[in-house]
This record gives C-alpha cells, structure tokens and sequence, in this order.
C-alpha cells in the first residue's frame, strides 16, 4: 500500500499517521474526498492541472489487476472534447485528495494514482450538445508491449556506449555513435580532436603541466562495465612514461578510478590502476611493445571495486587472463561517468605529446546479470523511470525470442528466470522489478475490522476450491547448454489437505516453458509454482468506502463475525471511483500456509540468531547423496529435533574437487527443527559428501 506522506506538498499541515487513519474511518468527522487530474508530457513532467471544465468530475475510475498478463492499471475518465490535450502524446495523472477535520485550505493528505497513457478517444454529444471524449487510460506496460522486436532478439552483443570516431570536430569530441555526448572535464590547456581518416580516432594533445589528467567523459553515470577501446600515442616516449587511461566512475574531477597503460621510454607498455591519482598496488608489466602510431587494444573492467584489464597490439590474438587485478579499498566510488584520458608523469620530456584512441566500446554489464539485461530493455523502450532490485544471477547463456516479441514479455521472462515478480509500475509511473515474496512472509499492512469504525459493506462473496489443486509439481529446463534440467516437488505432508497422503492420489502440474538462470532458481521457481497453485484455497470479494492508499500486490487483514475471518489476505484486484460518493470494490486470495511449502528454504543474505546458543539449538553432521547425473537431487535430512524457538537456519558445504564445473550446485529447502530437504546437482553420479550445520534460536 501507498505510505502516509510525511510533512511537504502533499501533506502541508504535516498531519500524523494515526489522524489521517481516524479520517479514513470517519473516526473524526465526515470524509470528504477531492480528486484532480494532472496532465504530464511525454517523460512525465507536469505541464499543468486539468480544471474542472475540462474533466467530468463524477466519471473517474481506476482499476488495478495485478494478475493481468500485460496493462494492469487503468483509468476510464469523461473530459470536454475541446480540452487542450495532445492526446498521442500527453500523460493523465489522477490525484485522491483527503481533507482533514477542522478542514481548512491546508488541511490534507493526497496520493497520485498512476500516470496513464490515454487511448484515442470516441467523442459523444449529451443532451446540451456538449461534446465530450470518453478517455481509456492504460499504465506504461503498454509502452512495452505495443514495443516488439523487429528481428530475434538477443542478450547476446549489447552495448550501451560505442564510437568510431568517423567525423571532423575540434575543442572537443562531439555525439558519439551511439550513447552519450562527449563532455571535457577540465579546463587546462589541451587540444581535443576526432579525425574521421584512416579508419576515425580522437586524441589528446597536452602542451604543459602534463601530470594533469585531461579527462574526456560521457554524460551519463553506471556502477559496473567494461571498456574496449584501441589506444596509441604519436610519438616515443621521453623521460617519464606517458599515460593514456580508461577513465571509471568519474564523480568530479578529483573522484574517479583511471586504467593506466604505461607508455614506457623503452617502448614497453605497463599497467597501473589508481584511484584519482593515487596508484593502487604495483605496476605491472607486460610483453607488449609499442612504436608511435600503432594501436595498442585494451579491455578494462569494473565490477564492485574490482578493476581488471588487459592489453594486447592490434592483430595479434586477445589474451585469456588479466594482465591487471587491482580492488579499491578506500575512498571507494559506486557509479559515475565513463571515458579516457591523456595524461605523463611530471618527469615526461615530451613536447606538447599526442594520445590516441579509437573503436570505443562501453558494455555496462559485461558479467551478463539479468536484472541489468532488464534495465537495458527498459531503457531500449524509452523507460528511463525505474526502480530493479539488483541481483547477482547471470544469464547461463544466450537468450532469444522470435520477431515480433513485445519487450514486455522480454522483460517479464527474464525477472521470471531469477524468481522475481512479473515487471509494474507504480503511482508515479516508475517501473518496478523485485523478487517475489510469498505473503505469508510478510506483514498486513492494513486492516478491514467489523468494529464501530468499519468502513466495510455487509456484502461480500466467500469463495474456496480444492478440488483442482496439484499435489506434485514438475518443471523441466535447459539453457541450452546441458542436458536438460528436472525437478520434482511433492506434497506428502499429512498435515495438508491437498498432499498425496491425505487425498490418496497424485495430482500433477508438469511444465516444460519455464527457463530457471541456475540450479537453485529451478528449485525455487518450482517451489514458488507449489506456493502459488494453493492461492486458489480461498478467495473474497468485498466493498469499502475508498481508500485510495491501495497500490499493488497489497497484503492485508479482514476480521469479518459472519464469514468467520480473521485472518491475512493478498489483494490482486481492485476499482476505486474517483467519486466522493463511490464505493470500492476489492478481491483478494487468502494467504494459506501449506507445510509443503511455508518454510523459506534458500535464504540470500545474512541472518541473525538471536539469544544464547546451547547444545539443543545446534546440529552438525554429513549426508551422503548419490545423484542423478544434471538432475537436482533431494534427500532429506531428519530427526534433528531442535530446541530453541524461531526459524531454523542451515548451512551445507558440499565435499568436492571441481565445484562449479562438475558439481553445480548444493541447496537446503524446507528447513524445521526435525529437519531439512537437501538438494544437490552434479554432471556425474558420483557419492559426495555434504557437511551441514542447522541452528535454532535460544
């Protein structure tokens, strides 16, 4: 749900959650709702207030359907024909307004409810002969989904920066093929040049005080990325060494991270990395030589603090490993712009040295992440407004869709693969992607009651069906690289109603479509299917006054004497009249705890146990597996008979010589004080041995 604003715009009298909760509820004196509509540009800046001329007052509504494959909010609204709307490119933004007891002109709370995209609309004549459009509004997922690729679309190749430098420019280096425009960050005397000849380069030519760095930047910031760039200087070095660098993370003319190469007097080429200009650890050299004018190639690479690089002359076969391996320790930077540089130390005896660069190429994820492969989609279609949950997973390899693939889908794909949830946007318009958590795992974050301040109608519909419930779940996959991948997942619980054990048969949901990025994701992405295949054990519809703090995938409570509730529920559809008089409709699934899958089994991150350890809180042991070759295979571990209270933590190192090439991956799911299912994955069936350590709270 939407959060209470605190003290500003949208809150002047800084009034407190619990008066704006009494408001809500009519605790206080009458609710009074207002409404207005803004209209926002196409990168969704406001250009002004829609008045009330222009809008029907009485029309608005907005819908939210997080089940919906692509548009899940809209809005339906009756404005004037005449209104000044660019109706191809104009955006609608509804406001809820609460007026708050004594009621005064600033006395309120207000919440934005979506930034529309408003379809062209049909005209209708009233009785007055008023002419009005009856205006469809539809969320930014239509962006991406009226977005489909052209040709197969692939994660394979991307760049989000390159330039061949093939045009004419001085004092500067111009717009780059493609990325952001050249800027030069210092004003000391320098001459900066692109010639489109002999196959395009740009330069730096520095005619004093040489130990400066003239530093060329593309206006735009990144965390990680790699940079492959061709570099050569115009002449042998004298005295001191030259330094042509890969410019990182620029803040500001002191903060940035530089790859220096070392063009040597001996006509050797060296490595350093520095943080501004400090160098970081030693140099190091290499094989490579160099005479004025040849092209030296280099891969830089950030990741973290981690800087990597290597070079090697132009022609000549790209080494394996890194000839630089430095990390940053202090006065660490976390993003800012790329680019090059021309600099020598103070003792170079050139006069006014000339340093070149050509075939400019910037990937800013060069590790293959997902959740960056997403930006990069969104970006692609033009949605700059974004809030991704990083993850580490790394695409296992290739991925592409036919022609004519929306990148909506692109998108949703992708998040799928990691265990996150499909792509929304918010009020505001921004795009978010984060990992899916079951409801059970989170807290209600408000509470419909039956109680003297009930903004509940008596009506409502209970709804439950277990008759079509799965009680085994298999999912099969491959990254196109191994022999497939299975796993099955099954319900033998007795404690369950649906397991295999309580109805006396199998009831199976197989599935062949889904692509998991590794083992664990697999396992849990079949275990997530488990979870959601049980949202349909309980369902209800029901009606409230408004309350326009509902957002998406909101997790609630209702109390209800008639129905027999008490209990948490996932909101998943709702419509909100922006009418002072109107009644909102809600329909949620009950949050229910099956023992299959209620316990959180891969936990990413850090955990904390608290209170004093003692002999019963603790297990240590080994476990043998023999498993089937590429096949996720479980075995479970019990009688651990754990004291304490809390959640049960585990931890599992697997015995093994070549992790990561034959043995994949080792997992724990479904830990509890008796015990835990082991997973483990590896290309042979040979016996491994796992070590575990499982831990309870005092």
């Amino acid at each position: 749900m939407q959060a209470i604003p605190g003290p500003g715009p949208r809150n002047p009298t800084g009034a407190t959650p619990g008066e704006v909760v009494d408001a809500i509820h009519a605790a206080t004196g009458a609710v009074w709702w207002s409404w207005r509509y803004e209209l926002l540009d196409r990168d969704d800046r406001k250009l002004r207030d829609l008045d009330d001329e222009e809008v029907d007052a009485a029309s608005g509504v907005v819908t939210l359907n997080n089940l919906a494959d692509e548009v899940q909010r809209t809005l339906t609204v009756r404005m004037r024909a005449d209104a000044r709307v660019d109706w191809l490119t104009n955006r609608i933004m509804p406001w809820a307004r609460l007026h708050l007891p004594p009621y005064g002109p600033d006395r309120y709370v207000e919440w934005p409810q979506g930034v529309f995209l408003p379809v062209t609309p049909k005209r209708t004549v009233d009785s007055a002969r008023t002419v009005w459009r009856d205006v469809e509004g539809l969320d930014k997922s239509t962006i991406l989904a009226e977005d489909q690729a052209p040709t197969r679309y692939s994660t394979a190749g991307h760049l989000d920066a390159h330039d061949r430098f093939l045009r004419a420019t001085t004092g500067g280096w111009g717009t780059p093929d493609q990325g952001a425009e050249w800027l030069v960050a210092t004003t000391l005397p320098a001459t900066y040049e692109t010639v489109p000849g002999g196959g395009g380069h740009a330069s730096i030519t520095v005619p004093s005080s040489i130990d400066f760095p003239r530093i060329v930047y593309q206006d735009r910031r990144y965390r990680d990325g790699e940079v492959r760039v061709q570099v050569s200087v115009g002449q042998v070095t004298s005295g001191s060494s030259l330094l042509p660098s890969v410019v990182m993370r620029r803040r500001s003319d002191r903060d940035y991270y530089r790859v220096r190469l070392h063009f040597t007097s001996a006509q050797t080429v060296a490595l350093s990395a520095a943080n501004s200009n400090v160098q970081i650890g030693e140099v190091e050299t290499t094989p490579v030589t160099y005479t004025p004018g040849r092209w030296i190639n280099v891969r830089a690479r950030l990741i973290g603090q981690d800087i990597m690089a290597r070079i090697w002359p132009e022609g000549t076969p790209e080494p394996a490993g890194w000839h630089l391996e430095r990390t940053v320790e202090t006065a660490t930077l976390t993003e800012g712009e790329w680019g090059l540089s021309g600099s020598g130390f103070s003792g170079n005896t050139n006069t006014s040295p000339t340093m070149m660069y050509a075939r400019w190429e910037f990937n800013a994820n060069p590790t293959g992440r997902v959740t960056s492969h997403v930006q990069r989609v969104l970006e692609a279609s033009g949605i700059t407004r974004h809030a991704i949950t990083p993850h580490e997973e790394v695409l296992p390899g290739i991925r592409e869709w036919e022609p004519g693939t929306s990148r909506l889908t692109v998108v949703n794909d992708l998040l799928a693969s990691i265990g996150y949830r499909s792509l929304s946007f918010d009020e505001w318009g921004v795009a978010i992607a984060v990992p899916y958590v079951s409801p059970s795992a989170r807290a209600p974050e408000f509470w419909y009651r039956d109680d003297d301040r009930s903004i509940m109608v008596a009506e409502a519909t209970q709804e439950r069906d277990l008759h079509g419930v799965p009680n085994q779940w298999v999912l099969s996959t491959t990254d196109g690289t191994d022999d497939p991948r299975t796993v099955t997942y099954t319900n033998r619980s007795p404690h369950s109603p649906t397991s295999t054990v309580r109805r006396g048969r199998i009831i199976t949901d197989y599935r062949t479509e889904n692509e998991a990025s590794s083992e664990s994701a697999l396992i849990e992405q079949v275990a997530r299917l488990a979870y959601e295949s049980t949202q349909l054990y309980e369902a209800i519809e029901f009606t409230t006054a408004l309350n326009p703090l509902h957002s998406f995938d909101d997790v609630f409570g209702i109390r209800r004497d008639d129905l027999s509730l008490d209990t948490v529920f996932s909101g998943h559809t709702w419509e909100l009249p922006l009418t002072a008089d109107g009644l909102m409709r809600h329909r949620a699934r009950r949050v229910v705890s099956m023992p299959a899958t209620e316990d959180p089994g891969i936990v990413v991150g850090d955990a904390t146990v608290v209170g004093a350890i003692e002999a019963g809180n603790m297990r240590t042991g080994t476990t043998q597996v023999t498993p089937t070759p590429h096949v996720p295979t479980v075995v479970r571990v019990s009688g651990l008979n754990l004291v304490g209270t809390g959640s049960v933590r585990v931890q599992v190192c697997a015995n093994s010589l070549v992790p990561g090439s034959t043995l994949k991956e080792v997992a724990v799911r479904n830990p509890s004080p008796d015990g835990f299912d082991l997973w483990l994955t590896r290309a042979t069936a040979t016996r491994t041995s796992v070590y575990w350590l499982a831990i309870r709270g005092a």
